[in-house]
């Protein structure tokens, strides 16, 4: 059984068309749940997507808990129901291509000892977005373009990566001895990233697939308030760092990041502004590695 995990906020419209990429609505082994993290969106729309669905479930939390706590909801919801499955994770901003869930089920047929998979993304001029997530602990770098770009020519599914996308994630559950958790600290940005490094440092078997089999619409989710944005993506880094990253890399990027602000205050006042909360709120949130 697959379950596509996809978390609402705001994007009612995105998800109606992702919804409409997913095929068939009557397979067996096939289950949409939708996390509504947008409690003003509760009646109507939403509501309206569910029921034109039969294979889909509703989980609606009582305020936004963010990317990485709304998917805690649905993971949870599916471990207690099925703790073999797989979780596909999707962005609201995506579509999948036809035979994209028959393909990611072959990939773990094929690599049943994958524990985390993520997939290919191009964005919507056909670029490739996402195609291997790497980390460099000493500086605090996470490149997510494949050295080489290259998919392989079908030669092989899969190839080992050191994190990916939360944009395009997929979980076997049954690969965890336990319910796989996003760290509730990180509200938007890196959560994928932790959580990934979480699992790669206790040995748990990573991959990305070669072939592109998600399309992305970038930032369309998080364009509309610059400011916040930028605030949660620099704590978001800093956090990431501080857990996973060296004391010259926290350094540096905090030297950067206070940087961008002071050079971009006189012509880009709201992601200036966005970057110094965030680094307000790192500096003062006093938190200790875990």
């Amino acid at each position: 059984m697959i379950y596509l995990l996809i978390v609402n906020y705001y994007s009612t419209d995105l998800i109606a068309g992702l919804l409409t990429s997913i095929y068939p609505a009557d397979n067996p082994n096939l289950r949409v749940i939708i996390v509504n993290n947008y409690p003003e969106d509760r009646a109507i729309t939403i509501a309206q997507l569910a029921a034109a669905r039969t294979d889909l479930i509703l989980i609606t939390a009582e305020t936004n808990l963010g990317f990485g706590a709304g998917c805690n909801l649905g993971i949870q919801h599916v471990y207690q129901a099925n703790p073999q499955a797989l979780i596909w994770l999707l962005n609201p901003d995506t579509t999948i291509e036809p035979d994209a869930v028959a393909y990611i089920m072959e990939c773990f047929q094929e690599n049943p000892d994958l524990a985390i998979l993520g997939t290919k993304i191009r964005d919507a001029q056909g670029n490739i977005w996402f195609s291997e997530g790497r980390f460099n602990p000493w500086i605090g770098s996470l490149p997510h373009q494949s050295r080489n770009m290259d998919n392989g020519g079908g030669r092989v599914k899969i190839i080992p990566c050191r994190w990916v996308s939360g944009c395009s994630m997929i979980l076997n559950l049954a690969r965890f001895n336990h319910c796989p958790k996003f760290d509730f600290h990180y509200f938007l940005y890196y959560e994928d990233n932790d959580f990934c490094e979480r699992y790669y440092q206790q040995g748990y078997q990573i991959a990305v697939t070669q072939d592109v089999k998600v399309t992305h619409l970038v930032s369309a989710t998080t364009h509309k308030d610059k400011t916040a944005k930028f605030r949660h993506a620099t704590y978001s880094k800093l956090y990431f760092l501080k857990q996973h990253g060296t004391v010259l890399a926290l350094g540096l990027n905090l030297v950067y990041m206070l940087a961008k602000v002071v050079l971009l205050l006189p012509r880009d006042r709201a992601s200036a502004l966005g970057r110094w909360q965030g680094l307000q709120n790192f500096i003062l949130s006093g938190h200790e590695r875990s």
